[in-house]
C-alpha cells in the first residue's frame, strides 16, 4: 500500500494515484486505486466487463472535476479475490469495505458498460450511504427491458438462458469462450472500422491505459468476467423503479450494445437525467470524462 497522498512513482499531491487494498467481512481482498483530493466528494467508478481499476482518466482530469475518484477491481479481476456466485447486490458489500478502509461515510457511484448494473446494485444495497448514482453505456435488466432477451447476441443468448437454471455451467461456458481474449486482452476492446470513438484511441496515453486495464483485469483469467455476466443475466434482486430518484444516464447514440436498454433506464429510473451523445458509440466515456465526473462533485 502506498503512503497517503503518494503515487507508485513517488509523486506527492492530490493528483497522485494511490493503490490500496481492503478486506471484506468474509475475508476477501479487494484492490483499488484512489485519485484526487481526500477532502473532495468521493465518486466510486466501476469498470466495464472485462476491465480493472486502471480504467480512469488522467489524475489532472479528476482534480479539475473537484472529486476524489475510487476505482476498484470487482471480484475475480486484477487484485481482487473472486466471489463465485456473487449477485449485483453483493457489490454493496465490496464498495462498503473500500469506503470503510478510506473512512468515507457517503459517496456517489457510476458504472460504465458492464459496471453499470453493479453500480445500481451498490445503490440498492447501501441506501442513504450513496449520495448520487449513474450509468454510462450500460445494459439493463433482462426482466425489465422489452425484447431484452431478443437483443442479446446470438452467441450469448443460450449461455444467458443457462445462467437462469445452471449458473455454474454458464460461468464455465463464458470462461471457455474467453480463453483467446485472456491470451490477448487487446481483443476485449473491439473497435469497428467506422467506430465513432476510434479517434480517441489515437492518443497514446488513452490507448496505453485501455490495454493496461484490460491486461490487469484478465491477468488472473476470465472468472471475474463470467461472474459479471451471470449476475447481469440473472434476476437483479431489485427493480429500477425502487432506486432513489435522480439517476444520471449517459448513452452514445451509435452504441448498439446498450439498445434498447437506454429507453428502459429513461422510463423506469425515477427522475433520471438522461444525456444522449449524438456523435459517440460504446466508448463515448473516453471523450466525456470531465462531464461525467463533474456530475458528482
Amino acid at each position: 500500500m502506498s503512503r497517503p497522498g503518494t503515487g507508485p512513482d513517488g509523486a506527492v499531491g492530490p493528483a497522485a494515484v494511490r493503490e490500496i487494498t481492503a478486506t471484506t467481512p468474509d475475508g476477501r481482498v479487494l484492490g483499488a486505486s484512489v485519485i484526487g483530493d481526500p477532502d473532495a466528494p468521493t465518486l466510486f467508478f466501476l469498470h466495464g466487463t472485462p476491465g480493472s481499476r486502471y480504467l480512469h482518466p488522467e489524475p489532472t482530469v479528476v482534480d479539475a472535476a473537484g472529486i476524489r475518484l475510487v476505482t476498484y477491481d470487482r471480484p475475480g479481476y486484477g487484485r481482487s479475490d473472486r466471489n463465485p456466485g456473487r449477485s449485483l447486490l453483493d457489490s454493496g458489500i465490496d464498495a462498503a469495505a473500500i469506503a470503510d478502509e478510506l473512512g468515507i461515510a457517503r459517496f456517489s457511484v457510476v458504472g460504465v458498460s458492464g459496471g453499470g448494473p453493479h453500480a445500481l446494485g451498490i445503490t440498492a444495497a447501501l441506501g442513504d450511504r450513496v449520495r448520487g448514482f449513474g450509468v454510462v453505456s450500460s445494459p439493463g435488466p433482462l426482466d425489465e427491458v422489452p425484447d431484452g432477451w431478443a437483443a442479446l447476441a446470438d452467441h450469448m443468448r443460450p449461455t444467458a438462458e443457462m445462467a437462469r437454471k445452471e449458473p455454474a455451467r454458464s460461468v464455465r461456458a463464458v470462461e471457455r469462450y474467453m480463453a483467446p481474449v485472456v491470451a490477448d486482452p487487446a481483443l476485449s476492446i473491439p473497435l469497428g472500422k467506422h467506430d465513432p470513438n476510434r479517434d480517441v484511441f489515437n492518443d497514446p496515453a488513452v490507448a496505453a491505459m485501455m490495454i493496461r486495464q484490460a491486461e490487469e483485469g484478465l491477468r488472473v483469467g476470465a472468472g471475474g468476467m463470467a461472474d459479471d455476466l451471470v449476475a447481469w443475466w440473472r434476476p437483479w434482486g431489485f427493480a429500477l423503479a425502487d432506486l432513489p430518484p435522480g439517476a444520471r444516464v449517459w448513452h452514445g447514440e451509435h452504441d448498439l450494445r446498450a439498445e434498447p436498454d437506454i429507453d428502459t433506464y429513461a422510463r423506469e429510473l425515477r427522475g433520471a437525467l438522461v444525456t444522449r451523445w449524438p456523435d459517440d458509440g460504446h466508448f463515448g466515456l473516453l471523450a466525456h470524462w470531465p462531464e461525467v465526473l463533474a456530475a458528482f462533485d
